[in-house]
């Protein structure tokens, strides 16, 4: 029997799962507006805009039995100093679905992010463990709530929790009710196993494209608000349309219609349309100048695009 066409495409190797990580990555290392409440909402603080968040060291060396290392970078690995108290946190951000080996890797994480930071004075060494945590993008039924760590010395047990937020648990109205501006990338998740569906039915389609439409629409009212600040904003964009292109690239109809309305905000974000104006403006004053700007621009665009092609193809050879 002849199979249904499926409106299908093949997966590019340039857009691989690190574009998850990376996309996570990039809204810490960046974004200090988007951290501060999100780790305000999972571990009870009430941090404001005087809180300074200081990034640390993000590559490691984990030793394994066989004596050899592996080098791995943390997803995050951040000091928040605020009245005076510093903390530190380190949270990674898992695509694959939930399995104890995540928690074995948490602790190697954690271990190097102590040791890194160890003091030694005289005979006592002080190793100080990150507060920590894991954001599973996809559900999974075996997913704890909660997990525990827990070491047992020749002194006694020691243990501590790691926080796991479930990306499944997160509605779109949660998400800005707590201001959880960094989960807004990773939304269309909630959609992954109702794909094929949707790309069949055109309806449904619509539907989907109506609820990024409306995340813009709110996202536009935070900034509005000054609950976000203008490059924040512009990065949750366009690593929305980045995810989102990542997650629905089998599924053509999905990937136009929705990539679409993503796509066409990050052509209308401020350096986009300064680009575009400086060549327009030079055109019809008929001034080279307003086309070299215009030029640069697109040439800086163009140079970031190639620096993240590189980091992302030097990232999947390191994890090789």
């Amino acid at each position: 029997m002849q199979e249904e066409p499926t409106n299908e495409i093949d997966v590019s190797p340039l857009y691989s799962e690190f574009a998850y990580d990376d996309a996570f990555r990039t809204m810490e290392t960046e974004c200090d507006d988007i951290v501060i409440p999100f780790v305000n909402y999972f571990y009870n603080e009430n941090y404001d805009k005087t809180a300074v968040i200081t990034r640390m060291r993000n590559e490691h060396f984990i030793e394994h039995q066989d004596k050899t290392d592996e080098k791995r970078i943390t997803d995050s690995h951040f000091t928040i100093t605020y009245k005076g108290t510093s903390k530190k946190y380190h949270w990674e951000c898992e695509s694959k679905k939930y399995d104890g080996s995540l928690l074995v890797k948490l602790f190697e994480y954690d271990s190097q992010v102590a040791v890194d930071t160890s003091v030694v004075r005289g005979s006592v060494l002080r190793v100080n463990f990150p507060n920590t945590g894991l954001l599973l993008l996809r559900k999974s039924a075996r997913t704890p709530d909660t997990a525990r760590i827990i070491l047992t010395t020749p002194g006694g047990k020691l243990e501590y929790d790691a926080k796991i937020a479930k990306f499944s648990d997160y509605t779109i109205d949660s998400i800005f009710a707590h201001r959880l501006y960094l989960l807004i990338p990773f939304y269309i998740f909630n959609y992954e196993k109702q794909f094929k569906a949707i790309n069949k039915d055109s309806s449904r389609t619509e539907e989907l494209a109506e609820v990024y439409k409306n995340i813009i629409a709110r996202l536009d009212k935070e900034l509005q608000a000054g609950n976000l600040s203008a490059y924040s904003y512009g990065v949750i964009i366009r690593l929305t349309h980045k995810v989102l292109y990542k997650l629905t690239i089998k599924h053509k109809t999905v990937q136009e219609k929705v990539g679409g309305v993503m796509g066409g905000k990050v052509l209308d974000l401020p350096e986009v349309r300064l680009y575009h104006q400086g060549v327009e403006e030079g055109r019809k004053e008929g001034l080279m100048e307003g086309l070299m700007e215009g030029e640069a621009e697109r040439n800086k665009l163009q140079s970031e695009n190639a620096a993240l092609r590189k980091e992302l193809e030097t990232l999947k050879a390191m994890k090789k």
